[in-house]
C-alpha cells in the first residue's frame, strides 16, 4: 500500500476523528491567518522527512489555513534546495 493510501483507510479516518477530538476540534498550530476551529489533522514531522503517519504524538488538529500554510512552507523550502544561490566567478580573457 503507498502511503497516500494509508491516509484514505477507514483506520485512518478513525485516528484523525480521535485527535480532532482530543485537541476539541481547536487548532494547535495557531498561524496568523489562524480560524481557530480544526477540520484536518496536520503531521507535526512531515510524512517526506520521515514522520510516522499513525502515531498520535505526531499528529495534531489544524485548521484550514494553517496546515495549507505549513506544507507550503515545506513545499517552497525544498523546491529551492535545488537552485544555486550564487553564481560562479568567471574570468574572462580579452
Amino acid at each position: 500500500m503507498a502511503m497516500s493510501d494509508a491516509l484514505t483507510t477507514r483506520q485512518y479516518r478513525a485516528l484523525r476523528q480521535w485527535v480532532l477530538d482530543r485537541d476539541r476540534h481547536q487548532c494547535q498550530v495557531k498561524g496568523p491567518t489562524c480560524t481557530g476551529v480544526a477540520t484536518q489533522v496536520d503531521h507535526i514531522i512531515a510524512r517526506d522527512d520521515g514522520g510516522a503517519v499513525w502515531d498520535p504524538a505526531n499528529l495534531r488538529a489544524s485548521c484550514v489555513p494553517c496546515n495549507a500554510r505549513g506544507g507550503a512552507a515545506i513545499t517552497n523550502a525544498k523546491r529551492w534546495r535545488g537552485y544555486r544561490d550564487s553564481v560562479a566567478h568567471y574570468v574572462t580573457r580579452f
